[in-house]
């Protein structure tokens, strides 16, 4: 994988895989708006808001990111039986999805909405595993994940899979402090147009040269530290509702 660089000519920098306020699972103590003001410090391009089990999506606040030079692409980060999945260019609806099935018909009726399947060979209850090999047809990309260190990579399976399927990768923070955002991330050779970034995705191949994952391993404690602060701080909002 490249380590951090210099944008190439051409290229666009874009986080796929970021939580805000209103996130109905996980506390966040950042805005929507102080997410895109972090954003366009780091130089990011593009930008879409993957909430749990909801849209973040305004049109104010489509315009307030146009306004900073970015352009805001509506996401969510949904469940099928208890299992994450991000979706990119989307809309409302998908918020009622509980099947593959429903899935399928969504995306029929939805041709250039994104489907990535996030961190799918990690440990835990809320990862695909089985299911994302099950229905990798549905999926256009799969994540590489942020979360990895120097001697441990729950990555390697999707690389694997990704690599067996011809599938993208796509490099993400899954953000839910603005000090990670800009932890790991993707640059795309396209032009800036919601439509366009995403067919370039969605055509894409594992070797794909339009696609370049900009990531690094990080330490162990950095890991341990992010995960508790989310896990302390949601533990903190459950008690007090």
């Amino acid at each position: 994988m490249t380590q951090k660089k210099t944008i190439p000519k051409g290229f666009l920098k874009c986080q796929f895989h970021t939580h805000a306020q209103g996130d109905r699972l996980d506390y966040i103590s950042h805005t929507p708006e102080k997410l895109v003001d972090e954003a366009k410090k780091l130089g990011y391009n593009v930008l879409s808001i993957t909430s749990h089990r909801t849209v973040i999506f305004t049109k104010e606040l489509e315009s307030y990111a146009k306004k900073k030079g970015i352009l805001l692409i509506p996401g969510i980060e949904f469940e099928i039986n208890g299992k994450h999945i991000l979706g990119i260019n989307i809309d409302k609806k998908i918020e009622k999805i509980k099947t593959f099935k429903e899935l399928e018909k969504y995306k029929s009726t939805h041709p250039n909405c994104l489907i990535i399947a996030p961190h799918p060979f990690f440990p835990g209850k809320i990862t695909l595993k089985k299911e994302l090999i099950e229905n990798v047809e549905l999926f256009d990309a799969i994540e590489y994940s942020f979360c990895y260190t120097s001697t441990k990579n729950y990555n390697n399976k999707a690389v694997a899979l990704a690599k067996q399927k011809n599938l993208p990768m796509i490099a993400t923070a899954d953000c839910h402090d603005l000090k990670n955002l800009d932890i790991s991330y993707s640059l795309i050779k396209s032009q800036k147009n919601t439509d366009k970034i995403i067919q370039t995705i969605k055509k894409s191949s594992f070797h794909d040269k339009r696609i370049k994952l900009i990531t690094k391993p990080i330490s162990y404690f950095r890991i341990i530290k992010m995960i508790a602060i989310v896990e302390i701080k949601t533990l903190m909002k459950n008690l007090f509702k």
